[in-house]
Order: C-alpha cells, then structure tokens, then sequence
C-alpha cells in the first residue's frame, strides 16, 4: 500500500464519508500472497587445511513453494574438473543456536566420503537443483592461503601472560575482502567472578574486524567485541581492554577468517551501510543467495603459566 501523506489525510476522509452518504459500495479488496522464493546459503570452506562446506536451503513465506527433501547440491573444480555432492545433515549443523520453529529448510554438507578437496585460491561452481526442474548455480573463488606470524604457524596452543595484550599478525590472503578473527574464550565467568563483573555466557564469542586485504594485524583482546559494543557484554568488554584476567581457568580458541567477496557482500549488515543489511547475491536462477568462499587459520590459548606451553608472542 503507498504511504499517504498527513496533508491528504482529511481529503481522503472526506471523499469515503460523501462516499457512504450517497450510498455508493465500496469494494472489497483481496491482497494475492507473494510467491514464495528459494534462499540458498552455501559455504565453501578451508580450515587448518582441512576443506569442508555446507548448504543451507529455505524459502520465504508465499504460495508456490517446493519440497527441499529432495535437492541436489555440487560442487565442481572449474581448474581440475573434479565434482563433490553434498548429503543432508541435521539442520544445526547450519544453524547455530535456536532455529525457528516455522523455518522450512534443509541443511547439507559435503560428503566426506568423496574424494574432493576444496583449495586456497581455487575458483568453483556451485549448482543446485529442486522439485519441478527449479536450478540455482553460481561460482566463487576462494581467498587465498595465508600463514599466522604471531602466533608462530605450526605453534596450535600458547600461553598468554595475565593482563597481556596480543597483536595477531598473519600474511595477507590474495582475493581477501575482510578478515574476521573470532574468538572463543572459555571461564572468564569464575575468572571475573571476584571483581563483580557477570560474563552472560561461557564461552563467550568475541569478533574482530579487518575490512581490506592489506589489513593483517588486530590486537586480542582489546579489539574484539565489536558486535558486542551494545549488548549485555559492556563491564566485560571494559575489563578486557587490559587484556586476559590473571586466573588460570580463561583458555579458548581464535580463528581468523579470511572471507572472499561473495560472502562481505551477502553478510555485510549495518556496520557496513548506515541504511541496514544490504545483500548482493552470488547464486543465480529460480532463487537468489551466496555461494561464499571461506579460508580459516587458527590457534588455542591459555592464560597464566602452563609447563611446556610457549609464548603465544616470542621476547623481541
């Protein structure tokens, strides 16, 4: 319906009341449901050298809809030729946390079993086909392979000295749109228990942001929570800006993620645009989504002094 003006307002009454006066019928008006439209969410991913990637398929509310039971996900190498299919999987294995209860959508994975190996760099075609010949395909490229340089690559687990501040460095990933290291940071509720300050959950999930493939270097903690800032996390961001809790119970993981374009443009959210979510899609045909290109490197941590375990940044 288009928005009417408060200037029209008493000129539109005024035409239904003489309306109803002289006895005019005023018809009915029936609004049509929207068609219903397929939502394909695919993530291919390297981890640690490890490749794996997932399908997330759903469809807006409308008249129309199709079965996803029955859909059919590939991948094929556009450079070696070689195909993966994927398997359906449960749907938390796409979703994390509370899923929707009037959420119809189907979860896949990469088949394991396959021999197919998804690589740094490598470029992709994704295609997807339903019930009633509907198609969906797109293409991505993978960023590039990078290496940490503090921590060390090759160094999976170092130690941090209480109220120490870690600058991550890693090399640029070629193809890089952002880099979004995340951590993970398990016991900081018994560790800031003392001092009064209340960690909402264990672990709690902290991201980092770096928006251009030149930007390498972020500081932990101080500059993660940025998606925090605004949440119940604040007297815990506050007591992290210097850096871990002396307490030898706070431990946890940091990846950091290298995303390709496809992905920053179908995830970027207000911190982007000042307007709100703005989507561009890289999957194409009868539907719309993302066929997105992730490369991951990753490290553990532990605070306070462990036998064995180095300095997750080395003297000098």
């Amino acid at each position: 319906m288009s928005r009417v003006s408060r200037r029209a307002l008493p000129a539109l009454c005024l035409a239904v009341i003489t309306a109803l006066a002289s006895g005019c019928e005023i018809a009915q008006i029936t609004v049509e449901q929207p068609e219903s439209r397929i939502v394909a969410e695919v993530y291919l991913r390297v981890h640690d050298g490890e490749s794996d990637a997932v399908a997330l398929l759903h469809q807006t509310p409308g008249e129309n809809g199709v079965s996803l039971l029955d859909a059919e996900v590939r991948v094929r190498d556009l450079d070696g030729g070689q195909e993966g299919r994927f398997s359906p999987v449960p749907l938390p294995v796409c979703i994390e946390g509370l899923v929707p209860l009037e959420l119809d959508a189907q979860c896949l994975a990469l088949d394991a079993a396959a021999v197919f190996e998804l690589r740094p760099g490598g470029r992709y075609l994704v295609t997807i086909e339903l019930e009633g010949g509907k198609r969906l395909e797109g293409t991505v490229t993978l960023p590039g392979d990078f290496e940490l340089v503090v921590p060390a690559q090759g160094v999976p687990r170092c130690r941090l000295r209480p109220n120490e501040l870690l600058r991550i460095r890693w090399t640029p990933s070629a193809g890089a749109r952002a880099y979004v290291p995340e951590a993970a940071v398990f016991g900081l509720d018994a560790a800031f228990e003392p001092e009064g300050i209340v960690v909402p959950t264990n672990p709690l999930t902290l991201q980092g942001l770096s928006i251009s493939e030149a930007d390498t270097d972020i500081v932990f903690p101080s500059q993660f929570g940025i998606f925090n800032r605004f949440s119940a996390d604040g007297d815990v961001l506050v007591a992290l800006q210097r850096g871990l809790p002396a307490a030898s119970v706070v431990q946890g993981v940091i990846v950091v993620s290298a995303q390709g374009r496809n992905a920053v443009n179908w995830n970027r959210g207000g911190n982007f645009n000042p307007s709100g979510t703005v989507r561009i899609p890289s999957l194409f045909g009868d539907g719309t989504g993302v066929v997105g290109g992730i490369v991951n490197r990753s490290f553990s941590f532990t605070s306070g002094e462990q036998p064995g375990v180095p300095p997750c940044a080395q003297p000098g």
